[in-house]
């Protein structure tokens, strides 16, 4: 069921509330106001930060981090900076340039909670599971309950295989029928649909009215179906090839020694039989090309 990965990612990520970085950098900027008409005096920190942050918004991304590394050479000790800079290359894919702009905000600002749920989900899309746990639960040290690092950290744990600790999480933050669907999109991106499926149905059991989880059951039955029809084809495959070779092996027996043992030559020995044998094994390997040894001639 590893398909479910590809069928679901997007759409796993879109589900699932409040998780992620913060969600400021990863909202559209289709209402985003213009530049000019918000920023008085750009020549100011807040006002050049602020500029960075709406070219994030827009998803002017190169311009964004150009302007957060000029202002992070002016000003090495403000920590929002490589904090933001690291949300930038972790959106990228540049997760080892992310790690280190996280480490050197985290440094400046060692209990800035934001900073660890970012980092932790980070790590949680690095695979670095062990990692983002310790990183979200530093984060809910430093402000208990907070949903977003909540759900960060169910995540993680979900995909650890702390399934209880998981669902307890999810549940925390959004209740119990959002708490299944939750955890079944988490094995929905493990490709364990059974477990997904069970979970959904959970969900429905509770309120009838998630059309999310109708859906996803609906997703993970047709792609059952045709896993199911794919696994058919190769087998019918694979026993025509079977039928075929079997037929090609009776005709070339059959041509060489009759079914009765004797020969079809009048006067011809056993030795002849034997010859015939091994003429036939002599053709096939130069066929072939691979050289075998026969217990029906000596070597010589």
């Amino acid at each position: 069921m590893k398909r479910f990965v590809g069928c679901f990612a997007l759409f796993v990520l879109a589900t699932i509330s409040a998780s992620g970085c913060n969600k400021a950098a990863y909202q559209s900027a289709m209402a985003t106001p213009e530049i000019p008409a918000l920023i008085g005096n750009t020549d100011k920190l807040e006002s050049q930060l602020s500029i960075a942050r709406l070219q994030e918004h827009q998803g002017q991304l190169r311009d964004a981090t150009d302007r957060y590394q000029q202002l992070a050479a002016k000003n090495p000790k403000n920590a929002a900076i490589p904090h933001r800079l690291g949300i930038i290359e972790s959106k990228g894919g540049k997760h080892d340039v992310a790690n280190k702009h996280f480490r050197r905000s985290l440094e400046l600002d060692p209990h800035n909670a934001e900073v660890l749920t970012d980092w932790g989900y980070s790590l949680f899309l690095q695979g670095k599971l062990d990692e983002a746990e310790t990183a979200l639960r530093m984060a809910l040290k430093e402000t208990p309950g907070d949903k977003r690092a909540t759900n960060n950290l169910a995540l993680a744990l979900g995909h650890a295989g702390k399934t209880e600790e998981s669902f307890a999480l999810f549940r925390q933050v959004s209740g119990e029928a959002p708490a299944w669907v939750n955890l079944g999109y988490v094995h929905v991106s493990l490709g364990q649909g059974e477990k997904a499926a069970e979970c959904f149905a959970k969900a429905l059991s509770i309120d009838d009215r998630l059309a999310t989880a109708a859906n996803a059951l609906v997703q993970i039955a047709e792609l059952q179906q045709q896993a199911e029809q794919r696994t058919a084809r190769k087998r019918q495959v694979a026993a025509a090839k079977s039928a075929r070779a079997n037929s090609e092996a009776h005709s070339l027996i059959t041509g060489v020694v009759p079914a009765s043992g004797e020969s079809s030559v009048p006067g011809s020995s056993n030795a002849d039989v034997q010859f015939a044998h091994a003429s036939v094994q002599a053709q096939s390997v130069a066929r072939s090309g691979k050289v075998t040894s026969s217990s029906s001639t000596p070597s010589k």
